[in-house]
């Protein structure tokens, strides 16, 4: 059985990506472990608070949490799992992620705003750091299934073994027809990745409704913004290069900048090495 990890942090956006994540394991018989991090305020910090009151705390967000995925569990009628951590996100999700052998991970995205900035530091360390399939849901999408899949890239430095497989595996799992857009000057690099028997053993293409789009663009991030409108699919996916020190102070991840600014879920394939 798949397992997915639902971070929550019980906010409105967290909440709707939680009922999108369940609409998805009912579907298609997942398990979901619902994934929280207690934090504690700075003023109990500051006063010294007691062991009893972190004991009292914990035992409060266990509750919550444990409530939570007792209703999850009702009303999709769906395995459901709760999983309360405290320390460093990435860390602590890595840790889960570990524990229970995850398959991909879920996290909600705010709406435009202060918070969303503030959580975008940690949706771009998941995309970025996270050796999962990472999906982000906008605030205000509901699951309806996942039969288009917009597949964009702009460097065949985003393309190895296990972004490829990851990348069956959805088009499979969801029976979805998936187009494959390339913003750059050339299609020959996906061409020989896609066409490569050792990247592509295993699967067959002519089980698979695909198709290729180019364009010739030097706003990378705009280009895309427009293919989502012209084709409305239901998930857009993308490959986050990993830019070294010195590249890292002239780029910035598309990736990254698509979750904060994308109007439909947005999964990031981790560039794992090979």
């Amino acid at each position: 059985m798949k397992t997915i990890i639902v971070c929550t942090d019980f906010s409105q956006e967290a909440e709707n990506a939680t009922h999108y994540a369940a609409s998805l394991a009912k579907e298609n018989n997942y398990k979901i472990v619902l994934f929280n991090l207690q934090t504690v305020s700075i003023h109990a910090l500051n006063a010294q608070a007691s062991a009893d009151f972190f004991y009292e705390q914990t035992f409060k967000n266990q509750k919550k949490l444990a409530g939570k995925a007792s209703e999850i569990n009702t009303l999709y009628t769906i395995e459901t799992e709760y999983y309360l951590a405290s320390g460093s996100f990435i860390e602590e999700l890595e840790k889960c992620i570990s524990t229970i052998m995850c398959d991909f991970i879920v996290l909600g995205m705010a709406e435009k705003t202060l918070e969303q900035r503030l959580l975008g530091n940690t949706v771009s360390k998941a995309i970025h750091r996270i050796k999962k399939p990472v999906l982000i849901i906008p605030s205000h999408i509901e699951y309806t299934g996942i039969r288009k899949i917009l597949f964009a890239y702009d460097t065949h430095k985003s393309m190895t073994w296990s972004a490829m497989n990851d990348i069956y595996y959805f088009i499979n799992a969801f029976n979805s027809e998936i187009e494959i857009f390339n913003v750059s000057e050339s299609l020959e690099d996906f061409t020989e990745v896609i066409h490569d028997h050792d990247l592509n053993s295993g699967y067959d293409l002519n089980d698979i409704k695909y198709s290729f789009k180019m364009i010739q663009a030097i706003e990378v991030i705009k280009a895309i913004e427009e293919e989502v409108r012209l084709t409305n699919p239901d998930l857009l996916t993308m490959v986050p290069y990993k830019y070294n020190l010195v590249e890292s102070i002239f780029h910035r991840s598309k990736t990254a900048i698509m979750a904060y600014k994308n109007k439909v879920p947005l999964l990031s394939i981790p560039l794992n090495i090979d």
